[in-house]
């Protein structure tokens, strides 16, 4: 693994990463457990890296423990603090051990709106703190004097990245902002990765947290379970779930055959009734692709006087597509002819019919007729 810090050593700052060191819980774990799940190992950094379960048993969070000499030339700042990820490797906040601190220059105690501050930074997985050396970041403080309350900021930078880092905390941003989006992200979301099971999909899909519902979704389309129960309950329940956004992409990514059946093309239908209207709108979209069967289509039929000129066109979309109207459907798009409504798709429906009834061949031959 390439280590996230070789561009530093050359000009003599040293960066010791020694993780696993006994230090105080925090004090949100309750009654969970913590286990040590691997160790990544560079030049000279070791990672230790725990997996918290909650009181079920259940994988919970990850995090780290870390001490870190943040050093530049002679002087040195240890850093004792521990990082939690969720599940997926996402950075998700840090604590500080009881009895711990983070300091500036000359050891100035960090304030509430410093940790706040860092919390946003580390938070910021776009951070631009991944697109520069530190040696871009900063020069000798023995060449800008420490004073200066930009932690020796280059002045070529300075004001691109003093929104990103703390003033007086250059070089401990940019350390733990490595260290929370750096190889022990990856060996996070690799343990879960390898370790997964059907029930951890479940529980992903079904959660509030969308990195994990996507992540599911993904994992159980590449498996081609969308249709296995309980699987195919759980997906169909999120698209009328909480989450619009998961519930639309769901809706365009969601093979046919789950929505093959007369019972579920009369739940898609149900969930057009209670959706609102941009999702009623995908929903419309989305029946073009399916081969209808017969209740629906005459729901759609229904539909047209109580909907909206949008949604009408949506739904002579679909309907143009049926070529196997039954008679009473047929008398049914005959009826709004009747009253001079939606004339050209109506008649391209039922010119498309392979099996006409009467009163359709005659209402197709007077139109043609009239229009010649």
């Amino acid at each position: 693994m390439i280590d996230p810090y070789s561009k530093i050593i050359p000009l003599g700052i040293v960066l010791l990463i020694c993780l696993g060191a006994v230090l105080p819980l925090p004090a949100d774990l309750g009654d969970g457990t913590r286990r040590l799940i691997g160790q990544v190992e560079t030049d000279s950094i070791r990672y230790e890296l725990f997996v918290i379960d909650d009181t079920d048993g259940l994988a919970q969070e990850y995090m780290a423990e870390l001490f870190t000499p943040v050093c530049h030339t002679n002087k040195c700042y240890p850093v004792y603090i521990n990082l939690f990820w969720d599940l997926l490797g996402n950075f998700d906040r840090f604590e500080m051990p009881e009895g711990e601190i983070l300091t500036k220059l000359d050891h100035v105690p960090f304030e509430e709106k410093d940790y706040e501050k860092l919390q946003a930074i580390l938070a910021n997985e776009r951070s631009i703190l991944g697109d520069y050396s530190i040696t871009d970041l900063v020069v000798s403080t023995e060449t800008v004097g420490s004073n200066n309350g930009v932690d020796a900021v280059t002045g070529a930078t300075s004001k691109t990245i003093q929104s990103e880092v703390i003033s007086g905390a250059v070089y401990s941003c940019y350390t733990l902002w490595h260290l929370a989006h750096g190889p022990l992200t990856e060996e996070t979301k690799a343990h879960t990765v390898a370790n997964h099971t059907d029930e951890t999909l479940l529980r992903f899909l079904q959660s509030e947290h969308y990195p994990y519902q996507y992540w599911a979704l993904e994992r159980i389309q590449a498996q081609g379970k969308e249709n296995e129960q309980p699987f195919a309950a759980a997906l169909l329940a999120q698209l009328r779930g909480k989450n619009i956004f998961l519930a639309r992409h769901m809706l365009a990514v969601l093979p046919e055959s789950l929505f093959a059946s007369e019972a579920r093309q009369q739940w898609l239908w149900d969930t057009y009734q209670q959706s609102p209207y941009r999702m009623q709108m995908d929903i419309l979209d989305r029946l073009r692709t399916l081969s209808l069967r017969s209740p629906l289509v005459t729901q759609l039929l229904q539909e047209l006087e109580a909907s909206n000129p949008a949604q009408q066109r949506a739904i002579l979309s679909v309907l143009e597509k049926q070529a196997a109207l039954s008679k009473e459907q047929q008398d049914l798009a005959l009826s709004y002819l009747q009253q001079g409504k939606w004339e050209e798709p109506l008649l391209r429906l039922l010119a498309s019919q392979s099996n006409p009834a009467a009163a359709t061949k005659k209402a197709l031959k007077k139109y043609t007729e009239t229009n010649q």
